[in-house]
């Protein structure tokens, strides 16, 4: 008798509604549907041919008769698979687990996603281009390329060992490597490139390194190499390894920003870094140890950074430009502090050379669709007299761990509560389709309950109204969160959206797509003032991935006690409102190829330091400046508003480094306030100052507000970190 089902039928010239329910369930209404569209990358994953985990055997059949598969529930490993192009393969919210892939020599267009191959190997078959393929939320595998050739390829939120060798043959070329995490065994990223069919272009956008028990990476024989953001810890942790956590020989371009972490605790230390190349740029370098090495040919460029380094062995050819190098507020040519233009016309020629680079194409704009507002601006007084289906959803949490709920409107009277298990969660039809909603506002709609180094599902749907959409607090048990992976959830009209109040920690986080409507914070760090690790609320490497932040009074306010390291913004929307980023206390925080416009407050971003790259900012009309921030990195950005872009920041002085960027408004003072004594420091490489034109020139240095050219020579600039080549 459990799965009775009871039908109450009505009169249809009043209304008509049934209820469904069974002896472990509370009565729900049918919910109401909503007939707004979802997102693109919604619709493509719902559209997609559903395998039951029952027939698992059958995947390389689906595969190859409808071309678009995706996994319910459940466990699907012990299924070897070979993805051809333009075939797709959608893992569950929650991750499936999962055996051995192998994407097909010559496949273009394969979009592998959300899935957990633990131990197992995604493999790129030597052969054919592999080109325009798209593998995401990938945990602990091992990616595998022996003389393959692949390009223009997308992995993005991998975690787990990249091990490509082409040294004999084949080549890798303009890859984007977004948020790439690994460690706990050794050598966790193999970079081999080899002269023949040379390697290029491939652009790693925040890695972590993890206590790689022995050495780290190892890269040989490529033209170029870009890394914007690493954080590595513990390297070498069980000392098994020789290298120094970044081991590239034989190589030509290296980039290198927002370079952090530490091996103080490892059983054998090594360098940070050792590097053979013919030309390195480093941009915010925190990490420094004693045995860092530069080859004795390289012509080293180092901004902002702690610490040098050692010249490798022989005769050194390669020279050294540093720019504020131990807060030394000077430009050092080979040690030697230029106050004056530089006149000698072979080492403008060098340093010209290695400044402009050559131009590349920027990387493509995001195109951010709009979002889905499925009840519309009546929503607060169409949930007047709905039904209560909270005990509905919670029961499905309690039972089923993840609540699959169905399309339609779900109001709810009290807060949802899922635990920090891995295990529990809620998952809907989509973010037009699927809508859980507070029948008042004085509540979280989901409550997290007490898990350690724990996560929770939340996938495709839309949480609107309450005080909150998801709380986590001590108060519901220890909570430190770590790998929690969302992905498209809209958080409309809440007090905030957000907000991990006093808990212990979120670490190595990935929110995809998950956006931010009206709230008065969308993202919120509410850590105990003075408190510790265990009440500090701190975020560690944590990426939102394609995130919008839309009419949100502060987008992100993450003010921390206890430093938070190497969060980023990727592809980012930031779009109305007062504040989109107020920061505090936060290491080498970085924006990437997102954009910011229609910030009315104070300024756009506030932060301790900041890093942004290829970021646009435009329509703010901020009352004193754009940035506030003791700190900043900028390089291939464009500044169009009228507004100062610093402000004075009491009791500290300011620094900039601004790279190969176009701004408008006035770049040489602050804007005053609160502190009449804050002194003003900058190197500027490569940029066009509209209202600076003086200081239109490839290199300048600002000592303390003293403007010195440096290289007369006039710039021409155009990113060059996020670039295809």
């Amino acid at each position: 008798m459990k799965h009775l089902i009871y039908f109450l039928l009505f009169s249809t010239a009043v209304f008509s509604q049934n209820y469904h329910y069974a002896i472990d369930e509370a009565p729900v209404k049918t919910p109401e549907t909503p007939v707004v569209n979802n997102q693109q990358e919604e619709n493509d994953y719902f559209n997609a041919y559903l395998l039951p985990v029952t027939q698992k055997a059958t995947l390389q059949q689906a595969l190859d008769k409808y071309g678009s598969v995706r996994l319910e529930k459940g466990d699907y490993s012990g299924v070897d698979i070979v993805m051809k192009s333009n075939q797709k393969l959608y893992g569950h919210p929650s991750l499936n687990l999962f055996s051995n892939i192998t994407i097909a020599a010559g496949s273009t267009g394969v979009v592998i996603e959300y899935l957990l191959p633990a131990d197992k190997t995604i493999t790129l078959q030597a052969g054919g281009v592999i080109s325009n393929c798209t593998l995401k939320s990938i945990k602990w595998a091992t990616l595998k390329a022996t003389n393959a050739t692949f390009e223009n390829n997308s992995f993005i939120n991998f975690g787990g060992p990249i091990l490509v060798d082409c040294s004999q043959s084949g080549y890798f070329r303009n890859n984007k490597f977004i948020k790439h995490q690994s460690g706990g065994v050794a050598t966790v990223l193999t970079m081999k490139g080899n002269s023949t069919t040379p390697s290029y272009g491939n652009v790693h956008l925040h890695t972590n390194f993890l206590t790689p028990h022995a050495n780290t990476t190892e890269m040989d024989n490529l033209k170029s190499a870009t890394f914007v953001g690493i954080d590595a810890e513990g390297w070498n942790l069980e000392g098994k390894g020789t290298f120094a956590m970044f081991k590239a020989s034989n190589m030509g371009n290296v980039k290198i920003t927002d370079l952090g972490g530490g091996n103080n605790y490892s059983a054998v230390r090594t360098g940070a870094f050792d590097i053979d190349a013919a030309n390195v740029s480093i941009l915010n370098k925190k990490l420094t140890t004693e045995f860092d090495v530069i080859s004795a040919r390289t012509n080293m460029t180092m901004i902002g950074a702690v610490g040098g380094y050692k010249r490798g062995s022989g005769t050194v050819t390669g020279y050294d430009l540093w720019g504020n190098v131990d807060t030394s507020n000077s430009i050092k040519y080979n040690g030697v502090e230029q106050t004056a233009a530089i006149g000698n016309s072979t080492v403008i020629s060098n340093l010209s050379s290695s400044i402009l680079g050559t131009k590349y194409t920027a990387w493509a704009r995001p195109n951010w669709e709009t979002l889905p507002d499925p009840l519309g601006a009546n929503w607060r007084n169409d949930r007047n007299g709905k039904p209560d289906s909270t005990t509905y959803i919670q029961n499905l949490i309690n039972n089923a761990g993840i609540a699959e709920l169905p399309e339609g409107v779900f109001y709810i009277s009290s807060t949802l509560k899922i635990p920090l298990d891995k295990l529990h969660g809620i998952t809907g039809k989509g973010t037009g389709k699927t809508v859980i909603v507070g029948l008042k506002d004085d509540f979280p709609l989901i409550s997290l309950t007490g898990g350690q180094d724990a996560n929770f599902v939340l996938a495709h749907l839309t949480l609107q109204g309450g005080s909150t959409g998801v709380y986590s607090s001590q108060n519901y048990g220890t909570q430190h969160m770590a790998y929690v992976w969302l992905k498209y959830v809209v958080f409309r009209d809440q007090t905030n959206g957000i907000h991990l109040d006093k808990m212990m920690g979120f670490d190595n986080n990935f929110l995809d797509n998950i956006s931010f409507v009206n709230c008065g914070k969308g993202f919120f760090q509410d850590p105990l003032a003075g408190g510790v690790s265990d009440n500090s609320s701190f975020v560690d490497k944590t990426m939102f991935y394609r995130s919008q932040f839309i009419n949100c009074t502060t987008a992100v306010s993450m003010l921390a006690t206890r430093a938070d390291n190497l969060n980023a913004w990727v592809n980012c929307k930031f779009s109305g409102g007062q504040n989109a980023l107020a920061l505090a206390s936060n290491n080498y925080p970085l924006v990437a190829n997102s954009d910011f416009t229609g910030y009315t407050g104070n300024y756009t971003i506030s932060s301790g330091e900041i890093s942004l790259y290829s970021v646009n900012f435009s329509g703010n009309s901020n009352t004193k400046s754009t940035i506030k921030a003791i700190t900043t990195f900028i390089e291939g950005c464009n500044f169009s508003d009228a507004a100062p872009i610093f402000s004075s920041v009491l009791y500290n002085p300011v620094y900039a480094s601004i790279l190969n960027s176009t701004i408008t408004s006035n770049v040489t003072s602050l804007a005053v306030d609160g502190d009449w004594n804050s002194k003003y420091s900058a190197i500027f490489m490569n940029n066009d100052f509209k209202s600076n034109s003086a200081l239109s020139k490839l290199l300048v240095n600002v000592k303390e507000g003293v403007s010195t050219v440096i290289i007369n020579t006039t710039s021409n600039p155009y990113p060059q970190f996020l670039v295809t080549q």
